[in-house]
């Protein structure tokens, strides 16, 4: 009986004492400081061409990103045009009508407070939607309706493409990118799997009105797009979580240059 209360003493006084070495640890969360944010866009569309400019914030912030008010942005092209965008509302910086073309590489300057970014984008040929239709996939006995997306991959060349799907006017949260280095050539499906705003608005439903943009992007835009449909679903704007995708735009700053082809078709969920 000593034995068994000896035993239970020195549990209780190991026990104490391991709970008297523990330190309370305070975890530090460092905060980056704030980078330049770029997302341009030359298109092939004869319209009003974009450039946003905006400064990264601390993860630990919330979602809005301040804008850069007061830039010069200017865009050329390796044909000697060139193109002063003004500011038509706080931090977004536009000029138009201007249509890209094709095989054209347009080069995006900025000068902020004496600062300058600069971007090269290179527009590819056009790749059209063929078609649209929905893919049935069956889950423990329930059908799930995801769009799918068919066209044909010119053969011999190196093609990049990103997707925007909006399903009743609002944009799908998922990034959507791919090449065709298994596909060259091909006629391709590729499935759009549709990420709602909550976890029971996962799938396409009959009645829905879906639209896909698809983007021929050149190699520089892919790896920035790719690497962030892998990270994470927050788009440009200071993502500093686990990573930031690889930018296009030099002195640091985040985001991207795109000159891309698009191309659109929509559809009705039966």
């Amino acid at each position: 009986m000593l034995k068994h209360i000896k035993l239970l003493s020195l549990l209780i006084a190991l026990a104490f004492c391991i709970t008297s070495c523990e330190k309370v640890i305070d975890v530090k969360l460092n905060t980056s400081a704030t980078q330049m944010v770029i997302e341009g866009t030359i298109t092939n569309q004869n319209g009003q061409q974009l450039v946003k400019l905006s400064q990264s914030v601390p993860y630990t912030n919330n979602n809005t990103f301040p804008a850069v008010t007061g830039a010069t942005v200017n865009v050329t092209d390796n044909q000697g045009h060139s193109w002063a965008f003004t500011e038509s509302s706080p931090g977004n910086y536009t000029f138009g009508p201007l249509k890209g073309e094709p095989g054209h590489t347009y080069t995006l300057t900025v000068n902020v407070n004496n600062t300058v970014y600069k971007a090269i984008s290179t527009m590819p040929d056009s790749v059209n939607i063929d078609s649209l239709d929905v893919k049935v996939f069956n889950f423990g006995g329930e059908d799930i309706k995801q769009a799918q997306v068919h066209y044909t991959d010119p053969a011999g060349v190196a093609n990049q493409y990103r997707f925007v799907m909006k399903v009743n006017g609002v944009q799908s949260k998922q990034v959507y990118a791919e090449n065709d280095r298994f596909t060259n050539g091909n006629a391709v499906p590729t499935v759009l799997f549709f990420n709602g705003n909550n976890d029971d608005d996962d799938e396409l439903r009959s009645g829905d009105k879906v639209d896909i943009e698809m983007q021929c992007i050149d190699k520089n835009v892919f790896n920035y797009w790719f690497t962030l449909s892998q990270q994470s679903q927050n788009g440009p704007g200071g993502g500093t979580i686990p990573g930031n995708p690889p930018s296009n735009v030099s002195n640091g700053a985040l985001g991207y240059f795109s000159a891309h082809t698009v191309n659109k078709k929509q559809m009705v969920v039966k």
